[in-house]
């Protein structure tokens, strides 16, 4: 959807039917707390990246079968990739697209009711930042429903009231993230290809928060210095270095001396704070650490997800198969790229038109 302009929300009305939008994972690459705020959350440091695993959500402004308005913004289905419906999700405020949605009505002023479909791929509970991505893609397409009548840095305020995680999608490509996580910059990094492995178990965010105050105080990583690491090694082998290697080559010698440094500076605090009470995170890391030709493994926000970074494609698929056939019923692995753009837009027309005509 492009429409812009003073009549942009007329013009999205009378035109669109609505949007399909993909809405990725993220992983941490790094993760730090430096202390807990009088407001009661906690300060960090984190660098976060989008992730090809998406769910994908269908924002409807009329009705499939007979071109009526929608009368109430509602989620009217949520299901798995295979169709299946995933149980104990709210519809109502207590689920973040619902209350996004409000949160944007609440700013442009007026109501914009749509109907949602939510096809569900990323796990819960696995430190992917599913239930964030939702929000903000729901932003996203409300505001191109609308015309665009926000800017990304007003999506990004509004988003940031709902959820700390919520702004680092409204923002292209991997990020810094800063106070709560909801001050965020862009973070230059080239396609890296990883294994996402989720265990069967999952962590509550909150959980995992309490227990890291009971811990004792620890030295703090590095923000810089991880940055640093990557910065060191785009320069070593892109502008002024690898000068042997010519053309593809040369692209391909440099994307995979950025995943390997990536790859040896990954840190998350909250994997350590986890294993004081879940005992999988020593079995999840020791099984993507044997995978051939691993740069790097972590776990991913307050997990309960791992993540493996490999040097291409192809090894990254290979490694993912050779994890499924050792998986037990309700892991996943999934094989994915970084994202430079977060969000892709679909119209909804052609598909909706297509469904009338097989009815």
């Amino acid at each position: 959807m492009t429409t812009t302009g003073t009549n942009g929300a007329e013009k999205a009305e009378k035109n669109a039917v609505g949007l399909r939008v993909w809405a990725p994972a993220k992983v941490n690459l790094f993760f730090e707390i430096l202390f807990k705020r009088d407001d009661g959350f906690h300060e960090i440091q984190t660098v976060a990246t989008p992730i090809g695993l998406c769910d994908e959500l269908e924002f409807s402004l009329r009705d499939a079968k007979n071109g009526a308005k929608i009368e109430k913004t509602s989620i009217i289905e949520c299901v798995d990739a295979a169709g299946a419906p995933v149980p104990d999700v709210p519809t109502d405020d207590r689920n973040l697209i619902i209350r996004a949605a409000k949160a944007f009505d609440e700013a442009f002023g007026e109501a914009t009711p749509v109907s949602i479909r939510v096809v569900k791929r990323i796990p819960s509970q696995a430190g992917l930042g599913g239930g964030s991505s939702d929000a903000a893609a729901t932003l996203a397409a409300l505001n191109e429903l609308r015309g665009r009548p926000f800017s990304n840095e007003r999506l990004r305020e509004i988003g940031g009231r709902l959820g700390s995680d919520v702004p680092l999608f409204l923002l292209d490509g991997a990020s810094v993230g800063r106070s709560r996580g909801e001050i965020v910059e862009p973070f230059d990094l080239p396609e890296i290809w990883l294994v996402v492995l989720k265990p069967t178990e999952g962590l509550s965010t909150p959980a995992v928060f309490r227990q890291y105050v009971a811990l004792p105080p620890t030295p703090k990583r590095s923000l810089d210095a991880f940055c640093a690491a990557v910065s060191t090694a785009k320069r070593a082998n892109g502008e002024n270095g690898a000068s042997e290697v010519i053309g593809a080559n040369k692209e391909t010698s440099a994307k995979d001396a950025v995943a390997a440094a990536v790859g040896g500076a990954l840190f998350n605090r909250l994997e350590e704070v986890a294993a004081t009470i879940w005992d999988g995170v020593a079995r999840y890391r020791a099984a993507l650490a044997a995978t051939r030709d691993v740069l790097g493994v972590q776990m991913s926000g307050s997990g309960t997800a791992f993540f493996a970074i490999y040097p291409n494609e192809t090894a990254a698929n290979e490694a993912a198969e050779a994890l499924r056939r050792k998986c037990v019923d309700g892991e996943t692995v999934a094989v994915a790229r970084t994202l430079a753009q977060t969000f892709r837009f679909q119209t909804l027309e052609s598909t909706l038109k297509q469904r009338l005509s097989e009815n």
